[in-house]
């Protein structure tokens, strides 16, 4: 995990221990006594000293980057470049140029990259799906 962002808690933490087989190993964030308080409150064993040697390490399959939207893009181009599975915050990128540059390299990924954009995937879009739009709500 990169950062230790307060979304992380809801959106990655209490989630990823409800999956069998799925642990949150590590933690790098851009202050290391940080990364460490929050290790310590989340039983999170591994504390790496920066986001490189977290993504160089060969025991984490995936990563998730809850960091400030600016950084988005360069951190999500170099999980891919280092063959990880991604979970991003949204937006992947702050601008349509960084846009295009994060698609192209997700484009050559061979694992899966995501937006943290979970509206999708609520039950609640999967019933309003299902339920016809009557003409009136649209005028």
């Amino acid at each position: 995990m990169f950062g230790a962002a307060r979304i992380a808690e809801e959106a990655l933490l209490v989630p990823a221990r409800q999956v069998d087989g799925v642990q949150v190993a590590a933690i790098a964030a851009r202050d290391p006594h940080r990364a460490r308080a929050y290790a310590d409150k989340h039983g999170i064993r591994r504390v790496h000293p920066s986001y490189e040697s977290l993504l160089a390490d060969p025991d984490i399959d995936a990563v998730y980057v809850p960091l400030p939207a600016a950084l988005h893009a360069a951190w999500t181009i170099a999980a891919i470049n280092a063959g990880k599975h991604l979970l991003c915050e949204k937006p992947f990128a702050s601008n349509s140029a960084a846009a295009v540059k994060v698609a192209s390299v997700a484009a050559t990924a061979d694992h899966v990259v995501m937006e943290a954009y979970h509206t999708h995937y609520h039950p609640m879009h999967r019933r309003l799906g299902q339920t016809p739009v009557h003409a009136s709500c649209l005028r």
